[in-house]
């Protein structure tokens, strides 16, 4: 429980995991400092206690020369970049598009901002058109990181989201890429990911780099056959994976409306010599976009039928049962009028017959009566 909460435990450090350090880290290594990318909590704290090192995150970036914050060695909070440094300021403003404001509850949200001395003079040569990030204020010169924040009451940061990792869908719900990715990234099965769409799209899709050995082993389990290679294009173990990753979205808290409706496999691996991630490892969207557009494409041409879709049909079918129920109502409607005239001939014919059978009674019962009446008209 002290490791979970991020304290040392004496005990357990010198019996096991003084071990470990020594043996991967070669024994003299105290702390760790992580900025490449957001650390997770289960990876910080795995690090934490397998390797009997304090393991901090910062942040910053190449135009504000390294770093902007560094947490504090004593602090035990995860999922947090820490204070900012003496050396720079921190701000952030409204991003209203994407509904991250200053005014947020708990705590204040919205694009970082990076000032102070430390930060560059501008880009050179054609990225001198990216110059418009760099933005004077109050006599002091910031640079627009693009990343979203979220400041705690204690000072620390969080960086919460990307502004070029959000995307806005047709139906106008936004989508973090990049938070989708993080979810995914915990499948074992995952090597790689990245979530794909754009304004017109009504859902999201997914490509995905296996993890070779798991891979295998996920396939052997599932396909008998350790060759996933071959069934990258097998419709049936596209939707099987896919499964996986919208029940680990699901499980994970992400909306429906991020959670990708397709995902596509491919066999490539994504590397910096490939050109589709940098040699941080980041993802080249544009790249990946580019080189996998055919299989974009695809993804979308069969569409899952959405909500509004269903409601169409099923009003749709409404409509149709509407209009056979009137159809059969005004069948019975005649159905039962021919019945009534049926009947009503039928009642009528019966009456004829039993008059005819009362005159020919009668006519048994009297015969002189009529004979002498004929008799006596033939006389007349």
């Amino acid at each position: 429980k002290r490791l979970e909460k991020g304290l040392e435990s004496p005990a357990l450090d010198r019996l096991i995991f003084h071990h470990l350090n020594q043996m991967v880290l070669g024994g003299r290594m105290k702390a760790m400092l992580c900025g490449g990318a957001v650390l997770s909590e289960g990876t910080q704290r795995f690090a934490q206690g397998a390797l009997c090192v304090t393991v901090l995150q910062g942040y910053g970036l190449t135009e504000t020369c390294a770093a902007g914050t560094i947490a504090d060695q004593y602090d035990t909070s995860v999922d947090r970049a820490g204070h900012p440094l003496v050396s720079c300021e921190l701000r952030l403003i409204n991003w209203e598009e994407g509904q991250y404001r200053n005014t947020d509850k708990p705590n204040p949200r919205g694009e970082i901002l990076i000032g102070g001395k430390i930060v560059a003079q501008g880009y050179l040569g054609e990225a001198s058109k990216e110059n418009v990030n760099f933005k004077e204020i109050d006599g002091v010169r910031y640079f627009a990181t693009g990343d979203i924040g979220e400041i705690f009451p204690n000072g620390t940061v969080r960086i919460a989201d990307r502004k070029k990792d959000l995307i806005k869908l047709r139906g106008g719900e936004y989508v973090s890429l990049a938070k989708v990715e993080n979810v995914i990234a915990k499948i074992p099965i995952v090597e790689n990911s990245c979530l794909c769409a754009s304004p017109s799209a009504e859902y999201t899709v997914l490509l995905i780099t296996p993890n070779k050995k798991n891979m295998a082993s996920y396939t052997e389990k599932n396909f008998d056959t350790k060759e996933w290679e071959k069934l990258v294009d097998d419709q049936e173990f596209c939707d099987h994976v896919s499964k996986d990753v919208q029940d680990a979205c699901k499980k994970a808290g992400i909306e429906d409306s991020e959670t990708p409706k397709r995902v596509k496999v491919v066999a490539d691996p994504w590397t910096p010599e490939s050109g589709l991630v940098t040699d941080a490892l980041k993802l080249k969207r544009k790249a990946i976009e580019a080189k996998y557009k055919n299989e974009i494409e695809n993804m979308y041409k069969d569409q899952p039928s959405t909500k509004q879709e269903s409601k169409k049909k099923s009003n749709s079918a409404g409509t149709k049962d509407d209009g056979n129920a009137e159809k059969q109502e005004k069948q019975s409607n005649e159905t039962k009028e021919d019945k009534q005239s049926a009947e009503t001939k039928v009642d009528e014919q019966q009456r004829k017959d039993k008059e005819n059978e009362g005159q020919e009674k009668e006519t048994k019962e009297n015969p002189t009566d009529v004979s002498e009446d004929v008799i006596a008209n033939d006389d007349k």
